[in-house]
């Protein structure tokens, strides 16, 4: 039985008919212009998360990709339960597994009960690429499973392999503040419940959009110290791959289960699709690309823009918010990617690569929308702060938090590449993901007008 969980902001597709071609591949649908929320892809269901179970929802749990996650992605488990919802109640908290080992939960202002992991040693990996609190893959500060840390009476961390703060102190490290060296399994500290100095703004920059704990005295009582370190990201180790994940929600009555996959993500749940299979003068290209390992951050729509050039390819994480402005671009947190991509167990997916001009001829242009800030160089070609205009600078912006599926557009339907308005009939340009090569190619279409009376 499949259970309609409310109040969450998710998409999962349950089955999406899918054709690649040797251009860009599109349903055998009416052609039309796409608007972000609203994506290329036909939807089969509402924009809604659907569970396996009644009460345990878990962020990976996707039948589009088949429950696969990867990398350094961060899941979400949330119990929604109407038994243990009140604010003004104290329960006691719901036991939750991570194979077999305790995932602690905490409860917001919405009722429900979070919990967060990922896998500690890709958690530590992506944190040494982030030079900067609250840009690109921060994970926070980081403590080891055997700390004598408790943001709550009864509440330790012990099941983990380690698990990381929001803000810092209490004896954790991040590599931001660890004078330059990383972070390495054995390097992470005993913490303690002594506070020291925390950061003023949160270090943590992949969980961005979590809920508010419930301090209700009547209720989960969250103290100060919770607050301050929450979001609490719980480490494992899912080092040996392929490793299957299960999740336990063991409710009276019946254990909840949710079955994932830790591995690298098949290439054959990943896709990409445009808007229409040729463009005329002046068409917007826009493109969807389904890719679960680029989603993250559960809990908010992630960006990832990549300098396209098929000679020096690049690869940034949160360069612009959600909102197309400057977020890690410009600043030293703007860390290219592409070399760490073996160690976060991307396959052949990661990296794209643009031809511009396969026959010689240009017949696009990169500009501004509302996922990307760009702005002309002296040549008049388009470049961010920190990817030069030669780089060819490309931004996918997630549809919905934890979709999985990236838009090349804004909600407007503008995208980050337009045709030329005097472009050369049957000219192209060539984009590459995932080894696979898609063709954008320039099309004429003639219409016939026929006048008269009767109609």
């Amino acid at each position: 039985m499949v259970y309609m969980i409310l109040g969450i902001k998710q998409i999962s597709i349950l089955f999406v008919i899918m054709m690649i071609v040797s251009s860009f591949g599109t349903p055998s649908l009416p052609i039309q212009t796409a608007k972000a929320m609203d994506g290329l892809i036909p939807k089969y269901e509402p924009v809604m998360h659907i569970s396996s179970n009644p009460n345990l929802y878990v962020s990976a749990e996707n039948p589009l990709f088949k429950n696969y996650f990867a990398g350094p992605m961060v899941i979400e488990v949330i119990v929604i339960d109407p038994d243990i919802q009140r604010l003004d109640q104290a329960y006691g908290e719901p036991v939750v597994t991570v194979n077999g080992k305790r995932l602690r939960m905490a409860q917001t202002t919405d009722g429900n009960w979070y919990g967060y992991f990922a896998d500690r040693n890709q958690a530590i990996a992506a944190a040494n690429t982030a030079e900067l609190d609250g840009k690109g893959l921060n994970f926070g500060s980081f403590c080891d499973s055997s700390s004598q840390f408790s943001p709550k009476a009864g509440v330790d961390f012990s099941d983990t392999r380690g698990f990381t703060i929001a803000r810092g102190g209490f004896g954790s490290i991040s590599y931001a503040h660890n004078g330059g060296s990383k972070l390495t399994p054995s390097s992470l500290p005993i913490c303690t419940n002594t506070m020291g100095t925390l950061t003023a703004s949160q270090m943590e920059h992949v969980v961005r959009e979590n809920k508010t704990l419930n301090t209700n005295v009547n209720g989960f009582a969250a103290s100060t110290v919770y607050e301050d370190v929450w979001p609490v990201i719980q480490l494992y180790d899912f080092s040996t791959i392929p490793t299957p994940v299960t999740i336990d929600y063991q409710k009276a009555g019946g254990d909840q289960i949710v079955n994932l996959i830790f591995d690298r993500i098949p290439s054959n749940l990943i896709k990409v699709y445009a808007n229409r299979p040729d463009f005329p003068p002046g068409a917007q290209v826009q493109g969807d690309l389904l890719d679960p390992q680029l989603n993250i951050d559960p809990t908010s729509e992630d960006s990832w823009t990549w300098g396209a050039s098929m000679t020096n390819s690049s690869l940034y994480y949160m360069a612009f918010d959600r909102n197309g402005m400057p977020d890690a671009d410009g600043t030293s947190a703007m860390q290219n990617l592409i070399g760490n991509l073996t160690t976060f167990m991307f396959n052949h997916n990661g990296i794209v690569t643009e031809n511009p001009a396969p026959q010689g001829v240009l017949v696009a242009r990169q500009q501004s929308n509302g996922i990307q800030t760009l702005f002309e160089d002296s040549q008049h070609l388009m470049r961010t702060e920190s990817i030069n205009a030669r780089s060819i600078p490309v931004t996918a912006l997630e549809l919905e938090p934890n979709a999985g599926i990236f838009g090349s557009y804004d909600t407007g339907g503008i995208a980050d590449a337009v045709i030329l308005d005097n472009a050369a009939r049957d000219k192209s340009f060539t984009v590459t993901y995932n080894d696979k090569t898609y063709s954008v190619v320039v099309k004429y279409h003639d219409a016939k007008l026929v006048m008269g009376y009767p109609p």
